[in-house]
């Protein structure tokens, strides 16, 4: 399955990781995908995919929304 992954943080770079272990397809959103750790991510799970929010969520038959949550 194709996974889309909102946010790039912790969070969603192991839930990313876990799903390419897995055998899924995954792109990892990012509002900057020079970020250093986000390079770092691409650079040690080759399968994986980088773009930008709206790439990830046009890429994923399944999305995954892995951002901070607001405090109210």
């Amino acid at each position: 399955m194709k996974f889309g992954i909102i946010g790039s943080g912790k969070v969603g770079q192991t839930l990313a990781t876990a799903l390419l272990t897995e055998g899924h397809e995954v792109m990892l959103g990012t509002r900057d995908v020079s970020n250093p750790g986000v390079i770092s991510w691409r650079i040690n799970n080759p399968t994986g995919l980088v773009g930008y929010l709206v790439e990830a969520a046009a890429f994923g038959e399944g999305i995954v929304l892995a951002v901070k949550a607001l405090k109210l």
